[in-house]
């Protein structure tokens, strides 16, 4: 990057993207692809060792057939690099939304922004309050968006760190004493992420739900799909991710399927 270069904006998806730029968002963009509610994520700050894991597992999803985990490992690489080699005195524009999909993407972000060298001293976050940004959310981000500071950045990565750890209890333990006032949508996020630990049983939440709506009379991956986000306040599970979860309940027997058609055994 240039001396030169000024803003930076990073956002949850690629129609946010283009939606940001159609409402007039200037500046440098970038689209934080990854998702951290499925695979591996290493409790390592080595990088390398941590995109070559991620870019491993994601090769396998059948949406990114025929990408590779090389061609995957230098997009992560792209990412990071981003992040840290952004000359300091840069502005840092985050949009993101309430939903866990976008929040863990968040803490990921503000963990690499804290391991820098030389911090950024302009970094901001709009966050919409529900889980989906509009054309409104980009209007008026701008100015009602939120400077970070470093207490921040260390919020952020401690719950980052937890994250990875997978320790239910000590993130809802967390969530409850540190300061989030500035990321109060990360906040009510770690504790949901709690809740998708697994149990003795090797079930999260959103399985467990999945079991219980096919008890309950959905059988088809649409009824399902439709009604697991119905029960989340910030629905975050895509439709890939969600067939994933039915192929992990069959496998494990939990769940028989015949003809698209899902019934318990």
């Amino acid at each position: 990057m240039t001396d030169d270069f000024s803003c930076l904006n990073i956002f949850n998806g690629d129609i946010a993207c283009k939606l940001g730029l159609e409402c007039g968002i200037t500046g440098e963009t970038l689209v934080w692809r990854e998702t951290y509610l499925e695979g591996p994520l290493l409790e390592t700050d080595d990088l390398h060792l941590f995109r070559s894991v991620r870019a491993e597992f994601l090769s396998q999803f059948d949406e990114l057939e025929g990408v590779g985990s090389e061609r995957l490992y230098r997009h992560l690489q792209k990412m990071d690099e981003t992040l840290l080699e952004l000359p300091e005195n840069s502005r840092l524009m985050l949009w993101f939304d309430c939903c866990m999909f976008d929040q863990t993407m968040l803490m990921r972000i503000l963990y690499l922004l804290a391991q820098r060298k030389t911090p950024l001293r302009q970094v901001f976050l709009y966050c919409c309050k529900t889980n989906i940004l509009t054309a409104e959310d980009f209007l008026r981000g701008s100015s009602e968006s939120v400077r970070l500071a470093d207490n921040d950045l260390e919020v952020a990565s401690q719950a980052w760190k937890l994250y990875v750890q997978k320790d239910s209890g000590a993130m809802r333990e967390f969530a409850g004493k540190a300061d989030f006032r500035n990321l109060a949508a990360m906040k009510k996020a770690l504790l949901r992420c709690a809740e998708e630990v697994p149990d003795a049983n090797g079930l999260n939440r959103s399985q467990k739900q999945i079991l219980q709506l096919v008890a309950a009379g959905r059988h088809s991956f649409e009824e399902i799909f439709k009604a697991l986000g119905q029960l989340e306040e910030y629905p975050f599970l895509g439709d890939t991710a969600c067939k994933r979860y039915l192929e992990y309940l069959t496998g494990k027997g939990l769940l028989i399927c015949k003809n698209g058609i899902f019934k318990k055994p």
